[in-house]
């Protein structure tokens, strides 16, 4: 879970990708109204605005705690028609400014980035990194992944132990969503541990575990596949 001191925004990272699909800020407390869309600006890095940029409709959490901007999937899909005209909103090599002024917030939220060539591919976890911990003690562990995740994605990944059980304690996102922290409330046993994923785990460029956005049909894909990765503790 994140822990939270006013409105952030995730990707909380320096860099993201060109095909960047969703930016999410997260609350303490429900707006009392939907976030004004007039108020949010992407700007490029000399403060010229990026004009159509988002979709016209902010996606509140069912708790109010979070809500989606969504960049334009059009002009992020290679080959359909708002790409072909417009071309995608960010452009690698550049800066991009989001300011938030909404009085609701109580603060003006503004997040600045690099981007960086697109990424393209699903979600595997087989290409993140377990670091070791020590039989007997409680270090957390902590699993490097090569891209960020969705910044509430904490809770969709769990650890299950040697007897098969999920292993209780806490987790969180760190290091701009790229690495996901456990710490466990026992101590570490030895033997074979399995990190499972959720099937509903998703990147900001909307890539899944069973399929990467620009998979043709992929909304219309059901995601079932649960993501597994095997560690040993010795």
């Amino acid at each position: 879970m994140l822990a939270l001191a006013g409105p952030r925004v995730t990707p909380s990272g320096p860099e993201v990708p060109e095909n960047l699909l969703r930016i999410e800020l997260h609350l303490d407390t429900p707006l009392a109204a939907p976030l004004d869309l007039r108020r949010v600006t992407l700007s490029d890095g000399d403060g010229t605005p990026i004009a159509g940029a988002f979709l016209d409709l902010p996606l509140a959490d069912a708790d109010g705690l979070g809500v989606a901007l969504l960049l334009h999937p059009g002009r992020i899909k290679t080959g359909v028609g708002p790409n072909l005209a417009l071309g995608p909103a960010l452009r690698p090599g550049r800066t991009v400014v989001l300011r938030i002024d909404d009085p609701q917030l109580g603060r003006v939220v503004e997040k600045r980035w690099r981007v960086g060539p697109p990424l393209r591919q699903r979600i595997d976890p087989q290409g993140w990194t377990v670091h070791a911990v020590k039989r007997g003690s409680r270090q957390p562990l902590r699993v490097g992944l090569p891209s960020a995740v969705d910044g509430d994605a904490a809770a969709l990944l769990a650890l299950q132990g040697p007897d098969g059980r999920r292993l209780a304690g806490s987790a969180q996102l760190l290091a701009g969503e790229r690495e996901w922290r456990f710490t466990p409330a026992q101590a570490w046993r030895p033997g074979t541990h399995l990190l499972r994923v959720h099937p509903r785990l998703e990147d900001p460029q909307g890539n899944r575990l069973c399929s990467a956005f620009e998979q043709a049909g992929q909304s219309a894909q059901p995601c079932d596949d649960e993501g597994r990765r095997e560690f040993i503790i010795n």
